[in-house]
């Protein structure tokens, strides 16, 4: 996916979002989590220091005692961190066998055991039976089992937001994909309409897309419109311009002959650009191309013969020209007519399918264009002195008129030994 794509933006930013709306869930359900934890602590501690209360007491002799003992076996392994201790606050009167010779401080403030591992602390105060004096019942379990359990608790739910997350990535690509399947359908229909193969953009059902059907429905009307006034004008100057220049031949003298002749040759090269350059605005003009070479073979076939020139045309699987007949007659018609004045014996016209579209071939056997001049013949414009004799101005009205298809037309030495024209040019889906 490209970076600038309607699909990738749109995947980039609910993807973000998701991923941020994750985030904060993991963050709020870190703090649920650990505040749940806490809890869960705090009353295992409460429950184990009113145990320690309930079964503390002064004896006849003023003697403390914590009888019977807290029967957690935490609290008699050594040093586990699981502590409890009973003080009056100058004296610690009991603990549990875990702290071995160790204690936690007069006033229980102490906030590492004698290991000096962190410990959570839960502490009580109370009076026992037989002494009124206050005491304080403290209660420790080490913090990094406090932080395990939490570890514990949040590594499910890490999991399962991830796999929610997947999920939801997967279910946004199939949205987008979904979302964007008018589009695709939209782009195929104004393809239908560049090929030919409709007069209109069908109506989407996407509301979004309507209002650019419509508009795309008013260009194509006029489109359209401009390439029957572009027909009309040319016809009209040519027209125009016919009687006129008869009117001068007639009053020139032979020698001005040469002059006039140029000036009508010009005068309808412009008017055949100007029709191709309409033609090419109407998406609906084509064409079958093998029927047209075969006209060019017939109109040449007797000059071909007369110079004893083998003169082939082959257009198997040729797409169809996106034009008119007459236009497509006029290009290879004059790429044709050089290849036969120039060949010695051969000459080859192939149309074919190309990963541009429609590739037509007019290969010749004579001494063909030296390369430093090909580039110079298909100038636009270029003026028939300016050419080597015999590929002027036809080559420029050639390359022209492909220019104004949306196609090229190159020279080339090809595999008989003269020259190549090579004509590329969008064919008719």
């Amino acid at each position: 996916m490209r970076p600038n794509s309607i699909r990738a933006r749109l995947l980039l930013w609910s993807g973000g979002l998701t991923a941020a709306a994750l985030v904060l869930a993991w963050i709020a359900l870190s703090a649920v989590l650990s505040d749940f934890v806490d809890r869960r602590l705090d009353a295992e501690l409460t429950a184990s220091a009113r145990a320690i209360m309930a079964a503390s007491e002064w004896d006849v002799t003023g003697s403390f005692a914590v009888i019977p003992p807290p029967a957690d076996p935490r609290f008699e392994r050594p040093l586990s961190g699981w502590y409890w201790q009973v003080g009056d606050g100058a004296t610690v009167l009991a603990r549990a066998p875990s702290l071995v010779t160790g204690d936690l401080g007069l006033e229980s403030q102490n906030a590492a055991g004698p290991d000096g591992a962190a410990l959570v602390i839960h502490q009580k105060r109370f009076t026992a039976p037989g002494d009124g004096r206050a005491l304080t019942v403290t209660v420790t379990l080490p913090a990094a089992e406090a932080a395990a359990e939490l570890t514990l608790i949040r590594r499910p739910v890490l999991v399962a937001l991830a796999v929610l997350g997947a999920a939801l990535l997967m279910a946004q690509i199939a949205a987008v994909r979904a979302g964007l399947l008018d589009l695709t359908r939209f782009a195929r229909a104004v393809a239908a309409v560049r090929d030919g193969n409709a007069q209109t953009v069908p109506r989407p059902d996407a509301a979004e897309l309507q209002p650019l059907a419509q508009e795309l429905d008013r260009l194509i009307a006029m489109n359209a419109a401009q390439v029957e006034r572009a027909r009309a004008h040319a016809g009209d100057l040519a027209h125009a311009l016919k009687t006129p220049l008869a009117v001068l031949a007639n009053r020139a003298g032979p020698q001005d002959a040469p002059l006039i002749g140029r000036m009508d040759q010009m005068i309808r090269w412009h008017l055949k650009r100007a029709r191709a350059a309409a033609a090419g605005l109407d998406p609906t003009a084509h064409c079958a191309v093998a029927p047209v070479l075969e006209d060019i073979s017939l109109v040449l076939m007797p000059e071909a013969r007369r110079r004893g020139i083998s003169l082939t045309v082959a257009a198997k699987a040729a797409p169809d020209f996106r034009g008119a007949a007459e236009d497509l007659a006029e290009i290879v018609g004059a790429l044709a007519e050089n290849a036969v004045h120039f060949a010695r014996r051969a000459v080859r016209i192939t149309a074919s399918p190309g990963p541009a579209g429609l590739v037509i071939d007019i290969a010749d056997d004579g001494p063909g264009i030296p390369p430093d001049q090909r580039d110079r013949l298909l100038t636009r414009g270029a003026r028939l002195d300016e050419a080597a004799p015999g590929h002027g101005l036809g080559l420029a009205i050639a390359a022209d008129r492909a220019r104004a298809y949306g196609g090229t037309l190159c020279l080339e030495t090809s595999d008989l030994g003269g020259l190549l024209a090579r004509f590329t040019v969008p064919a008719r889906g």
